[in-house]
């Protein structure tokens, strides 16, 4: 489980939270658009120089093409996304992922206090940095808003830590005081 933010571009003549709502397109089955390209670099520079200790997911093609039944060629093709991660030692959980015509921030439900504020605090100049150097808007499909970069991040915050308690009071204690990282492929 996660605590997710959606980073999308608004749609001409239709409201922004009707756009936000909308499914993905999913993963591209065209050639790469080397301006969205060049936007996904851009943005990921962006975080990196925010972030030096962010670093960019290196995609095992051959695995994932095992793993999808696909060609080498189709899994580049298909996974092209940039997904940004933390370091391993000290995991917070963020991930960043950059698709061709929007993006996504996931934090898991680990971080209580003190530790959830700092997380959401990081997570927020993420998603300034995202949408201004992706020109996206943001959606917090937990509280069903988009949000403004400037402002919406008390909101969040309540929002998770209201799920963290809730959590704690309904699933039996696991013993594990937070689940490592993430590793894909």
């Amino acid at each position: 489980m996660s605590y997710d933010f959606r980073l999308f571009k608004r749609r001409a003549g239709e409201d922004a939270l009707v756009t936000a709502r909308a499914d993905s397109d999913g993963f591209p089955t065209t050639p790469p658009d080397p301006q969205k390209e060049a936007r996904k670099r851009r943005v990921a520079d962006a975080l990196i120089a925010r972030n030096a200790q962010l670093h960019v997911f290196q995609f095992d093609y051959d695995a994932v093409a095992n793993s999808q039944k696909i060609s080498v060629e189709d899994a580049r093709l298909k996974f092209r996304h940039l997904e940004l991660n933390g370091p391993e030692e000290d995991c917070n959980g963020i991930q960043i992922t950059l698709f061709d015509d929007e993006a996504s921030v996931t934090v898991p439900f680990w971080h209580e206090g003190e530790k959830a504020a700092d997380t959401f605090r990081e997570i927020w100049s993420y998603l300034e940095i995202i949408s201004r150097e992706g020109g996206y808007l943001i959606y917090d499909p937990q509280i069903d808003r988009v949000l403004e970069p400037s402002a919406g991040l008390d909101d969040a915050l309540s929002c998770y830590t209201g799920a963290m308690r809730q959590t704690h009071q309904t699933l039996p204690a696991s013993g594990a005081e937070r689940r490592p990282c993430w590793k894909f492929w």
